[in-house]
C-alpha cells in the first residue's frame, strides 16, 4: 500500500465519518506531546523481493534500517457517538484518540515512505487499538469488503503519557514493513470548545446585528 492509496482511503472514509460519527456533548482535550527519541525509533524492513537478469545473476535483498523518532504531536482525546443503525436510529458512545499537528522527525524512514498513522484509535479505559481498515472503523450492521495490507498500532494512554507500538506498509504487491515504537509525555493540555459551542459562536458572531435590533435571543 503506497501513500497514494492512504490518502484516497481517507478521503474516502471522511464521507462515512460524517455520517456515522458524531462528536457528542462531553468536551474534547488535546495534548501537546514530546517524543523521547531515546525510546522511539522505526524500522524498516524491505519486502525481500530480489530480482534477478536474464542469466540468473540476482541482486541481494536490503538488510533492515532502523531510525530515531523525534518531535511533538497534538492528540486529540473526543467521545464520538457511533451510528449503528439508522432505521431504527440506535447507537453507542465510545473515545477516540487522535494524532494532530504532528511535527515528527523519521530521519531517512520518510524518504523511505515511512508515516506517523492519521487515523484514529479507539480507547477502552488506558489502552488504546487502531486499524488502518475501514471495515473494522464503524460495527458491521451489513457486508464489508477490502484487501491489502493495512497498518496498525495499539497502546496505553494514562492523560500524562503515552507509550505504543504500530505496523505500516509501503507497496502494493510486495510492501516493505515499518514497525515503529513511540514513547512520548504531555508538556501541555489545552481544552477544545465542544462542537455545539463553536457552531454557537459562530451563528452569534454572524447574527448579532440582527439580535441587537431585534432583541434576539442569546446562544447560551
Amino acid at each position: 500500500m503506497n501513500r497514494t492509496s492512504t490518502s484516497r482511503r481517507s478521503a474516502a472514509a471522511s464521507a462515512l465519518l460524517a455520517l456515522a460519527l458524531g462528536v457528542s456533548a462531553p468536551g474534547a482535550q488535546a495534548a501537546l506531546f514530546n517524543i523521547d527519541p531515546s525510546q522511539s525509533s522505526v524500522t524498516y524492513t524491505p519486502s525481500g523481493l530480489v530480482i534477478c537478469d536474464p542469466e540468473g545473476n540476482c541482486g541481494m535483498p536490503q538488510a533492515p534500517q532502523t531510525f530515531a523518532l523525534s518531535g511533538s504531536f497534538d492528540l486529540r482525546q473526543e467521545t464520538v457517538f457511533v451510528t449503528t443503525s439508522f432505521f431504527p436510529f440506535d447507537g453507542y458512545e465510545r473515545e477516540q484518540l487522535h494524532f494532530e499537528s504532528v511535527a515528527v522527525d523519521s530521519g531517512g524512514a520518510a524518504a523511505l515512505g515511512f508515516a506517523f498513522p492519521n487515523y484514529f484509535a479507539v480507547l477502552t479505559g488506558q489502552q488504546f487499538d487502531a486499524n488502518e481498515n475501514l471495515c473494522s472503523w464503524f460495527p458491521s450492521t451489513g457486508s464489508c469488503w477490502s484487501m491489502g495490507a493495512f497498518g496498525s498500532y495499539q497502546g496505553s494512554f494514562d492523560g500524562a503519557s503515552l507509550a505504543m507500538t504500530g505496523t505500516d506498509y509501503v507497496g502494493d504487491f510486495f510492501p516493505s514493513t515499518f514497525s515503529f515504537t513511540v514513547v512520548a509525555q504531555a508538556a501541555e493540555v489545552v481544552n477544545v470548545p465542544e462542537p455545539g459551542t463553536l457552531a454557537c459562536l459562530a451563528l452569534g458572531a454572524l447574527g448579532l446585528g440582527v439580535a441587537r435590533r431585534r432583541g434576539g435571543r442569546s446562544c447560551i
